[in-house]
């Protein structure tokens, strides 16, 4: 049995990065000194000079501010010293900067706003499909039977037979600049010439591996066009969910009266 005295700590298995370590001064405490801070700094003018000071410059007036808010407060209860927390930190960010920048950047990556979706030639991927206007489902229907074609090419790839083996020698430019070095006046260059070209090819690109880029390619072309088929699949879903909800009522419609006419022919049977 593990000593749990002296046992390692277990270290993060997590495949999410774990949070900023300012996430552990988000206290209810320093949320309410917060908003004292933010009053005073509105109260003194002073939000956009507090927010381009130095770091020591800015705790300092944070500490003046929020001592002298409570010295201010009412009541004879004594209120708790003011955090040495950077207060600045939890403020949230400002929307206003965030929108003239163009995009924020979160977790190392920057997301633009408007939100917009890369297209295919700006992230170096060639496109498959025709351009705009075209049928969309031709398009996934052709790119569909691109990727079982392939598919079935790079499998009857993979079940060949063994093929000789074929070695991989250095470029025929180095060859040629090794001999022209070492050699003397136009022999030598001539000798670098010769055993250029019989050096040894070099490697060939294979077919395999033609198959995979070519499959990677028509992987991304096919999901760039299911994703913007999203908006309509999520209309398609609402007019359905809709629809399905107009013939329940109308179901239970059709029960209610049922069961009224029932009802009445039985009160009329009674009353007879």
């Amino acid at each position: 049995m593990a000593d749990d005295a002296g046992g390692e700590v277990p270290g993060n298995t997590s495949v999410f990065p774990p949070p900023p370590a300012v996430y552990a001064q988000y206290t209810e405490e320093n949320v309410l000194w917060l908003r004292v801070l933010e009053d005073e700094l509105r109260r003194t003018g002073q939000r956009d000079a507090y927010a381009a000071m130095p770091p020591d410059e800015r705790r300092a007036l944070q500490t003046q501010l929020l001592t002298d808010a409570a010295a201010r407060a009412p009541g004879d209860g004594a209120l708790p010293a003011p955090p040495d927390a950077d207060l600045h930190e939890l403020m949230p960010p400002r929307v206003a900067w965030i929108e003239e920048d163009g995009g924020f950047q979160l977790f190392g990556q920057r997301w633009p706003i408007p939100e917009t979706t890369p297209r295919l030639d700006e992230l170096g991927i060639p496109r498959l499909f025709p351009e705009e206007p075209f049928d969309r489902a031709a398009a996934l229907q052709t790119l569909l039977h691109t990727l079982l074609l392939t598919y079935m090419q790079l499998t009857s790839d993979l079940l060949r037979p063994i093929q000789p083996y074929t070695p991989v020698g250095p470029p025929r430019g180095a060859a040629a600049a090794n001999d022209g070095g070492a050699g003397e006046g136009g022999a030598g260059a001539g000798g670098a010439g010769a055993d250029g070209a019989d050096g040894a090819p070099e490697a060939p690109t294979t077919r395999i591996q033609d198959h995979l880029r070519h499959l990677e390619t028509a992987v991304i072309n096919f999901q760039y066009l299911v994703n913007q088929l999203r908006p309509v699949q999520a209309s398609a879903s609402l007019e359905q969910l809709l629809a399905q909800q107009v013939a329940r009522r109308e179901r239970q419609t059709r029960l209610l009266r049922a069961k009224s006419a029932a009802i009445r022919e039985e009160i009329a049977r009674l009353s007879l």
